[in-house]
């Protein structure tokens, strides 16, 4: 063999081993490239499936990338929305913890679909649910908040309604006692308003009798009692008239009725000629004079009541409702009291040294000769 063919055939060995050795290697290389990519496939496709949906199916002949990228693509967008409808759920479930709050019996206007637009549905129904809860519980508070403010108002209306008539029933009552009556008692009607009327019936039947009664006192007062005699220096005349249900106990009550007449009227006459007296003797200024001749006044009055009156005319008049009204006129020689009164004058110790002053006054004399006038008849 020739040198030449020698390095020819070396070269052909040479270069086929070259190329088994590329195409081995080259082999393996792809093999891997494979492995890698199923296993990338298989990850992604269990991603998918983990998040609830089903992986996208491989074309025909479309070759693994294409397919590893078109998954990828789509857990993507899986990824995104389920972010979103975490985000979509959390916004629902606190629609909810709202709605339940304000309406526990509040029927939820949401289904189980878990397509995010159903949900984007469902958030708005809740939303306006809410909305309508929400102003429905408002509506309810105002309407409750109404009917406080109406029942304040009508329990307020009634209290004043009530403290009228209880006004209204104590005014009726006076007038009744007023009249001489005794109101009706109150079980003996069934409701306030018509124990009301029955005392106004009561009123008005009261002041027929009273008109009645004052209608027949009139007709029967005496003429000496409307027009009494007239007094003087010497007599007092005073007249008296009482009601009572026994006879004389009204001719009891005139007369006393007289007497209180009669110790006002003497009062006044002997206060009248003490201060007379006082001022014409002088001792206005002396407190002792001044306060035992007002005493003696007043024992010469307490007097008066016990003894010393005269009954000149008495009448007894029967009325319609079983009561006799009694007319009394009594006669009363004021001269006696003032003999009473100079005589206890004369005999105070306190007044000795003011005595000759007192006696010196025109109105001692005065007194002076009405007792005589007095005593001489």
């Amino acid at each position: 063999m020739s040198k030449f063919t020698k390095i020819l055939f070396t070269s052909l060995v040479l270069f086929v081993f070259t190329i088994g050795y590329s195409t081995a290697t080259m082999a393996d290389s792809k093999s891997e490239l494979i492995k890698e990519e199923k296993k990338q496939i298989i990850e992604l496709v269990q991603e998918i499936e983990d998040l609830g949906e089903t992986p996208i199916k491989k074309y025909l002949l479309q070759n693994r990338k294409k397919y590893i990228a078109r998954l990828k693509e789509q857990l993507e967008k899986l990824k995104k929305e389920k972010g979103l409808d975490e985000k979509k759920q959390a916004v629902m479930e606190e629609l909810k913890k709202q709605i339940e709050a304000l309406d526990p019996d509040a029927k939820l206007v949401t289904d189980d679909s878990t397509d995010v637009l159903d949900k984007d549905k469902d958030i708005v129904a809740l939303k306006k649910q809410l909305e309508d809860i929400k102003k429905a519980n408002k509506e309810k508070k105002k309407k409750a908040s109404d009917k406080k403010k109406a029942d304040k108002k009508s329990k307020e209306a009634k209290e004043k309604e009530k403290e009228k008539r209880d006004a209204a029933m104590i005014r009726i009552k006076k007038e009744i006692y007023f009249l001489g009556g005794t109101p009706i008692a109150e079980f003996e009607v069934e409701t306030e308003d018509a124990y009301i009327e029955a005392l106004k019936k009561q009123i008005e039947e009261l002041k027929v009798l009273k008109e009645a009664e004052e209608k027949e006192i009139a007709e029967a007062i005496p003429e000496w009692y409307l027009m009494p005699p007239q007094g003087s220096d010497v007599l007092m005349y005073v007249r008296g008239s009482a009601v009572s249900d026994q006879l004389q106990l009204a001719l009891d009550l005139a007369t006393n009725s007289a007497l209180k007449n009669l110790g006002k009227k003497v009062i006044t006459r002997l206060a009248s000629k003490s201060q007379e007296c006082i001022r014409q003797a002088g001792i206005g200024e002396d407190q002792a004079s001044k306060t035992e001749i007002n005493l003696i006044s007043s024992t010469v009055v307490d007097e008066i009541t016990v003894s010393g009156y005269e009954t000149v005319e008495t009448k007894l008049v029967s009325l319609d409702n079983g009561s006799y009204r009694a007319f009394i006129l009594l006669k009363y020689p004021v001269a006696k009291a003032y003999k009473s009164y100079i005589e206890k004058i004369d005999e105070s110790p306190e007044l000795k040294g003011r005595l000759a002053e007192i006696k010196g006054t025109d109105t001692y004399k005065e007194l002076e000769k009405a007792v005589a006038q007095y005593s001489g008849s």
